[in-house]
């Protein structure tokens, strides 16, 4: 069922068991696979939104794998996907639609209609729309900041935006990116096998200017 759920075979690791605990949301991630029969009920999902590597996409995924774990079908996509596939399978659209509609939880990761064209607005409210109406819920996370989700630029993204926040709640997601944290931690961890490496060099080569010559050391 997992191979199913995402576009990318390394999302099956993002689980609560391998959360590092940075994110304040985590607690919200695993109520809503708790009270997952009352979301479904209720229609209600999340928006997740906040600045980029923040950890959105992360949570969305570990909520994901609960509920798989507890054979319960999802979908996980990449919006920009979800938008390429809609434009390239014209004549197929109102199946792949669907199909997104059909799964009982829906996760739309990286949302964002900043370069929509307007075909491709038709198809995502459509999608929205649809899971509207048939009751079920949708996830989504986005770097979009609440104001702007509120306040959108025109009509259509109006309509997208506003059947958005009539299905999900927002969620803010705050702090220091942690892509950057994993890349300093990274970058912290070479400085030091460097500087080590540098102090065996050095030790070593005190160690042959005390060795006599010829020793064949």
């Amino acid at each position: 069922m997992k191979e199913h759920c995402f576009s990318n075979k390394s999302m099956q690791e993002w689980t609560f068991e391998n959360d590092k605990g940075l994110s304040e949301n985590t607690v919200l991630a695993k109520l809503y696979v708790k009270d997952w029969e009352t979301m479904k009920a209720e229609n209600t999902g999340y928006i997740f939104w906040g600045a980029v590597g923040t950890g959105k996409s992360f949570l969305a995924g570990c909520i994901a794998n609960a509920l798989l774990e507890q054979e319960i079908e999802v979908r996980m996509n990449n919006f920009a996907e979800v938008l390429n596939d809609l434009s390239a399978n014209f004549s197929e659209k109102n199946t792949y639609i669907k199909n997104l509609c059909r799964v009982p939880l829906l996760i739309l990761d990286d949302f964002g209609m900043e370069r929509g064209t307007e075909y491709g607005l038709k198809q995502i409210y459509a999608v929205i729309d649809g899971r509207y109406r048939s009751g079920k819920p949708l996830i989504a996370t986005t770097n979009l900041t609440l104001q702007e989700l509120k306040n959108p630029q025109d009509t259509a993204h109006a309509r997208i935006y506003d059947r958005l926040l009539e299905m999900c709640v927002p969620v803010q997601f705050k702090g220091e990116s942690f892509r950057k944290r994993t890349a300093q931690e990274k970058l912290g961890r070479m400085t030091e096998k460097s500087k080590g490496g540098d102090e065996v060099n050095e030790t070593d080569k005190r160690k042959r200017e005390q060795l006599p010559f010829g020793s064949g050391y």
